[in-house]
């Protein structure tokens, strides 16, 4: 399959599978080609390969010629979040693509609209919490800015604190965490902050291949051998062991 953009950039394969909603695209450099959405419900493991094969044989790729690929890392589902290393990790030993993550709440902060200044994203961690990071609109292209790091927070507390950094500007919280802690959210007044919709929630591989795309210019590329999922939170499974074996969590 022959293309305008065959000689405009690196091939990449860009990944999402922090969700229940994950996806899959290819890119020429900065140039998005086609995308797979991936079953709903953390199918992941069965999913992920079938649908990358798919969709490379769809524009006439051979796996050797990918270049790129860009991972969404979370947080989020760890099987998903670590089949997608797995993956990216073995394309990496046979092919020797470069690997770039991308941070899952970066990515859904994407999805809000521009007349937003400030945008929370939130995803559920269970036991009244969520992860969630703090962004702020900046310059005349209106790009997102991360000012606070993803952390594992309680969810009215943190963004009534963001309503105070706002003071009086325009400010949207998005993500699927926003469905889990309606109530706990039900106490901020709904004419300082608006709930965005869930069509904003889902994370998409095609934002992460365009965030992806733009730290590969830079050069931020990771090494295979250290790239890890971000947690925040270590998985219940590993909690409960190391509360069994009395290992400091």
């Amino acid at each position: 399959m022959s293309s305008l953009f065959d000689n405009d950039g690196p091939k990449g394969l860009a990944i999402e599978t922090s969700s229940r909603h994950g996806s899959v695209a290819v890119s020429y450099g900065p140039h998005l080609l086609q995308t797979i959405e991936l079953p709903v419900g953390n199918r992941h493991a069965t999913e992920l390969m079938p649908a990358i094969s798919a969709l490379t044989a769809k524009v006439g790729w051979r796996p050797d010629q990918i270049e790129h690929v860009y991972l969404s890392l979370g947080p989020g589902s760890f099987t998903g979040l670590r089949i997608a290393i797995a993956i990216a990790r073995a394309m990496h030993q046979a092919v020797g693509c470069k690997l770039l993550g991308v941070p899952t709440l970066n990515v859904i902060a994407e999805n809000a609209p521009g007349a937003f200044a400030y945008i929370v994203p939130i995803l559920d961690a269970k036991r009244g919490q969520v992860f969630a990071a703090r962004y702020r609109r900046t310059g005349a292209g209106g790009e997102l800015v991360r000012v606070a790091e993803p952390a594992l927070v309680e969810p009215a507390e943190y963004v009534r604190e963001t309503l105070r950094i706002a003071n009086g500007a325009t400010m949207g919280v998005l993500g699927e965490g926003v469905e889990y802690h309606r109530t706990a959210l039900a106490c901020i007044p709904a004419e300082s902050v608006q709930m965005l919709d869930p069509s904003h929630w889902p994370p998409r591989a095609a934002t992460v291949h365009r965030l992806g795309y733009r730290l590969a210019q830079q050069g931020a590329f990771a090494n295979p051998a250290t790239l890890l999922p971000i947690y925040i939170r270590l998985p219940e499974a590993e909690e409960v062991w190391r509360k069994k074996h009395g290992v400091p969590l």
